[in-house]
């Protein structure tokens, strides 16, 4: 793992930006949440997007990635999870418009371990799934599974003031299994960006 700690959010954005430019992606899968708010507000409509994860809320839900996500990058080719459709019509949609591998994929990190949204104790399988998860107000969450995740080119971890997570990803105390963003170490071309401000 490239680790690379940040105390201005200028620099941290700079160095996400660079970092992208260099590897060039064609295809590249982005997270929700408000962490990659600013970076992707700044990056370059140059590639084809897709979505890491979603609540199954309706496309103009506070909550949905997919308002996030066109709202700041508004990508001109982006493939979503279409939250309109019943969860399993909407998976298999989904995972045909699937490339067999990303170039990049760009994550979070949650408190509890979870990335996409891959929650401790899970592990499902193929290449999307319907996770749920009581620890949030919106349970029902449609995501791609680690087996997407790690067949990716190169992976890139965003986090925001959370020193304990890369404490964890450092020197675990956890196993994969209670701590699910673990599994994302076995990954040969991984880089995590860490901002503290």
């Amino acid at each position: 793992m490239n680790l690379q700690s940040f105390q201005s959010e200028e620099e941290w954005i700079k160095a996400a930006l660079d970092l992208i430019k260099k590897t060039k992606p064609k295809t590249i899968a982005l997270s929700g949440g408000t962490t990659p708010k600013a970076i992707y507000s700044a990056m370059e409509d140059n590639a084809e997007f897709f979505q890491v994860d979603e609540r199954y809320v309706p496309k103009n839900h506070p909550d949905s990635n997919y308002k996030l996500i066109t709202e700041t990058l508004a990508p001109q080719n982006f493939h979503y999870f279409d939250t309109s459709l019943p969860i399993p019509e909407a998976l298999t949609k989904y995972e045909q418009e699937l490339p067999d591998s990303f170039d990049l994929c760009i994550l979070g990190i949650g408190p509890d371990g979870h990335t996409a949204s891959l929650f401790p104790g899970q592990r499902p399988r193929g290449k999307v799934a319907h996770t749920h998860t009581k620890q949030f107000k919106i349970p029902d969450r449609l995501t791609i599974t680690f087996a997407q995740i790690l067949a990716s080119k190169t992976l890139f971890i965003l986090l925001r003031n959370k020193p304990e997570i890369v404490a964890e990803l450092t020197n675990p105390t956890n196993s994969p299994s209670d701590f699910p963003a673990l599994r994302l170490l076995t990954h040969p071309n991984l880089t995590l960006l860490s901002l503290q401000n």
